[in-house]
């Protein structure tokens, strides 16, 4: 008994030789797969519901994981005004959910805002057709579940839905004619979270032998046979059709017959092919496997309780050509290549270091936790998983957080998990951890740097005292992965470069380092007079299939007041039909811009003037693929030397840093159409050339980053709106982080042992200085957690709100018009705090320091009470001083506007 005992410590220990225990497939639980209505898939034949089978017997919080990021995609942050406070006023939300997504290149697909008011208004697409589109990625729940108010699809009453609502209205084509229709979401069903995507072991998937296909399907591929045709409860099902039982048998075929195939865009398809037997409601068959169960109906699932690297790369694949990212799968492993031409000589004992760009030098490392815990770094888990370096023996989470940590990322999606908590980042591991992993043996990684570059005679010509200096200000500066990434490539197949590019990013000690990466270059059409932009429905609306003398297609540009063919240009034939081209000359562009102007006065525009706005919509930072230390950037590719010998301090113009970095992102038809302000380069770093080529080079981006470090064409980094998420966090630790004074005033307003807090991490800087805490009563612990913060100040609003502060004698103006508006989880206004006071700290331009002083003005959230508050409300003051903004600390019961003016 003891010997067992002593096994199962070492087995567990982290002198044990296998340590990732946590990357084995275990053996859940038996579990009775059952259908949305709670009945067993045995007996009800019906595609199993992931909701009712992982959540239903109690489990899983199915609601609080479903509402992590990965889930909702910028569902529980749209607002049919976001994009316009922003400068893109057709979108809705910051993530591919109604943002920009992750494909359709200058002609993506919009989703349609939650209210419009006419059909000409609504975009490419409703809620159910985003999920028909893009569900094979995205693992359900979230928006695929629930509409932007909260409500599942299926359960909203139809006789409340308003008319050409963006959520429960979708295109549909008719005899060849389009029309607004409403999505019967109660036929196709939701999309519920797939807990299998994620959790199946896919190297175990097997397509069962009764399938009648031929070969099998990928995971994606699986459920996009599905969620194409409408059919999105059943996706779930169309993956679990390849997962087997501990004892590897299949729990569920899909009944298929070979069937005329189905057509695309209300067209009848043509000839024969397996397809999904339907049954008598039109939904497809399923047989469930009675011996892949026991005999109470439950199957036992081998399970990952981590994500593998090929779950993770079945949506992140689209990395490959964006990131130079492969996955962290076996092909990420170092390999060694021998230098002797005897085959006997085993390369691992000699041999070098193979030149290949998806190795990482990562990969097989050993890492030990801050904890104590050692893992082999064998995948994305190792960074990106909360729990994954937690102790064996402690319980396991049913309900962990599944908001990935996650950095400051090229997407912005739930910005205020920006850095809480970062994925495991270079410094975490190299330098800020309790036993920094150093390879050289040096105490520091600022001390092993300097030394390396000192052996090099890199520092050669630099004084003595002044080489530590000159080591931490490339820290403080420049990422690790701008000198430790490079050579990457977009394709496994062409070995084709990626051009890496460098640009300044907000780091996780707030400060802008360069950091390498990849633009994702787009255009769109826009209104210069009514800021109207055009979705992709509206740019391929001008164009009719024409085909040439030699069979070939083409795309006639017939303008829709005339009727007449102005122009043409290529066409191809795509997933979704045909695809156009762009103009390849000054005259077609014209034409084009013409059909789009009359487009917009068919639809009552006055006098439209469009352009087509080229820009950049995400910055895909480059994080993975490390190479060892000789193969890192060199001296010389950013700085030249001087005449002494020694390297210049400043970056070279002819460097990876300089000028000479210069990459063509687009060519036009003719420069003119720039200078006449037909064709606009949204971003201060495009150039047009002369030939028509558009370029950029790193150091006109380093120079604009600088000053506005932004990620996304959002550029939430300086946007007039931050919006978030409250964090719990310690009374004491608030009380002390105020100070004796300010947290004697405090203390009485904050019993509990807890607090809530709403701090921006985006914005201007006016933004990034203010805060909010309230107490966590019983209440408000149990709402808050579910409500969203939106902070922001109305630009252009001084000269109104100083009208407002003459007329009732409050003074002078001395700060911006700021708001703060509170949504419960259904989006509705937060009217109060259920009886507790709210401190804010407000942004101060103003030089008094008395706060007898000021007056702090609060106008309602509908703007028809404006109050100041009484001195007691005031809590401390500091004044502005020279290039920085001061500050004002009061306590409100209520949101709303707020502002500061000078008595």
């Amino acid at each position: 008994m003891r010997m067992s005992f002593v096994f199962m410590l070492l087995m567990f220990s982290n002198s044990y030789a296998v340590v990732n225990e946590f990357d084995k497939p275990v053996n859940h639980p038996p579990i009775p797969l059952l259908d949305e209505k709670g009945f067993n898939v045995l007996a009800s034949h019906n595609p199993y519901s992931p909701k009712q089978s992982c959540a239903g017997s109690g489990c899983h919080d199915y609601e609080a994981i479903t509402h992590a990021y990965h889930f909702e995609m910028g569902r529980d942050e749209a607002d049919d005004n976001y994009g316009a406070k922003r400068g893109l006023p057709h979108l809705v939300s910051p993530g591919y959910y109604g943002g920009y997504t992750c494909m359709g290149g200058d002609k993506q697909r919009v989703l349609a805002k939650k209210v419009n008011t006419e059909p000409q208004n609504f975009a490419d697409l409703g809620s159910a057709g985003w999920v028909k589109a893009c569900m094979s990625c995205h693992t359900g729940g979230g928006w695929a579940e629930k509409d932007r108010d909260g409500i599942r699809y299926d359960e909203k009453d139809p006789a409340d839905i308003p008319l050409y609502d963006g959520d429960y209205y979708e295109r549909h084509t008719m005899n060849g004619e389009e029309h607004l229709m409403l999505w019967d979401w109660k036929k196709s069903g939701v999309g519920e979270a797939d807990c299998m995507f994620c959790h199946a072991d896919f190297s175990t998937l097997q397509l069962p032998a009764d399938s009648g296909l031929e070969k099998s399907l990928t995971p994606r591929r699986a459920r996009q046979a599905f969620t194409t045709e409408g059919f999105f409860r059943q996706a779930a099902t169309g993956l679990m059709e390849y997962v087997v039982e501990k004892d590897g048998k299949n729990l569920v075929t899909v009944e298929r017959a070979m069937q005329p195939n189905p057509g695309m865009h209300g067209q009848p398809g043509e000839g024969e092919s397996i397809q999904p037997v339907l049954d008598e409601f039109g939904m497809p068959k399923f047989n469930w496997n009675p011996e892949a169960f026991d005999g109470s109906g439950r199957a036992v699932i081998p399970m990952l309780r981590f994500p593998g690297n090929d779950n993770c790369m079945a949506c992140h694949r689209t990395s490959n050509s964006r990131r130079g990212f492969f996955g962290f799968g076996e092909k990420a492993s170092a390999t060694l290549a021998s230098v002797s031409d005897d085959p006997s000589v085993d390369p691992a004992v000699d041999g070098v270091l193979e030149d290949d760009p998806v190795d990482d030098v990562h990969k097989g490392k050993t890492y030990t936790d801050d904890n104590g815990q050692t893992r082999d770094i064998e995948n994305c888990n190792s960074c990106h998983s909360k729990q994954y370096f937690k102790s064996p023996f402690s319980n396991v989470d049913l309900d962990a957080n599944h908001d990935f940590p996650k950095g400051n990322s090229d997407m912005d999606v739930r910005n205020d998990l920006d850095y809480a908590p970062n994925a495991k980042s270079c410094e975490e591991c190299h330098i800020n951890s309790k036993n920094p992993v150093i390879p050289s043996g040096h105490d520091t990684l600022l001390n092993a740097h300097r030394e390396l570059w000192k052996g090099n005679g890199d520092m050669a010509g630099y004084s003595q005292d002044s080489l530590t200096r000159v080591t931490q200000t490339h820290f403080d500066i420049v990422s690790c992965q701008a000198c430790h990434i490079n050579g990457k490539i977009k394709s496994e197949k062409s070995q084709a470069p990626l051009q890496i590019l460098f640009r300044y990013r907000m780091a996780e000690n707030g400060m802008s380092t360069m950091v390498p990466y990849n633009p994702r270059v787009r255009s769109y059409w826009k209104d210069k007079n009514s800021d109207r932009v055009l979705v992709s429905t509206e740019l391929n609306s001008v164009y009719e299939k024409g085909t040439d003398a030699e069979g070939n297609d083409f795309g006639a540009i017939v303008d829709p007041l005339s009727g007449e063919t102005v122009g043409k240009v290529s066409a191809r034939s795509g997933r979704h039909g045909l695809r156009f081209g762009s103009p390849e000359d000054y005259e077609t562009f014209m034409a084009l811009k013409s059909t789009y102007d009359n487009l917009l006065r068919m639809k009552g525009y006055a006098n439209p003037d469009v352009a087509e706005i080229l820009t950049e919509s995400n910055e895909y930072i480059i994080s993975h693929n490390t190479r060892p230390s000789p193969d890192s950037v060199q001296c010389e590719e950013c700085h030249e030397r001087k005449q002494s010998g020694a390297f210049s301090s400043l970056l070279s113009p002819a460097g990876i840093m300089g000028a000479a970095n210069t990459k063509t992102i687009r060519t036009i038809p003719d420069a003119r159409l720039v200078a006449e302000g037909n064709y606009i380069l949204d971003l201060e770093y495009m150039k047009i050339q002369p030939n028509g080529d558009v370029t950029q080079n790193v150091e006109d981006i380093l120079f604009t980053t600088k000053v506005d470090p932004f990620m996304t064409l959002l550029k939430n980094s300086s946007a007039t709106e931050v919006i978030g998420k409250f964090r719990q966090i310690k009374t004491t630790d608030i009380l002390a982080a105020a100070g004796p004074e300010l947290g004697a005033m405090m203390s009485a307003d904050l019993p509990s042992a807890n607090a809530f807090y709403f701090s921006p991490n985006k914005g201007t800087p006016n933004l990034r200085s203010m805060i909010a805490v309230v107490d966590s009563n019983a209440v408000n612990t149990l709402l808050f957690p579910t409500f969203r913060g939106a902070l922001g100040y109305v630009s252009g609003a001084e000269a109104i709100a100083q009208d407002i502060l003459t007329t009732r004698g409050y003074g002078t103006l001395r700060s911006d018009v700021f708001y703060f508006a509170v949504r419960d989880s259904a989006k509705q206004l937060v009217e109060s705090f259920n009886g507790a006071s709210m401190f804010i700290k407000v942004a101060y331009k103003g030089t008094k320091t008395d706060l007898n002083s000021i007056n702090a003005v609060v106008v309602s959230q509908d703007v028809s009470v404006v109050t100041a508050l009484p001195a007691s409300e005031l809590l401390m003051i500091q004044a502005a001083t020279d290039g920085e903004e001061g500050f004002v600390i009061l306590k409100t019961t209520s949101p709303g506007y707020f502002m500061i003016a000078d008595k």
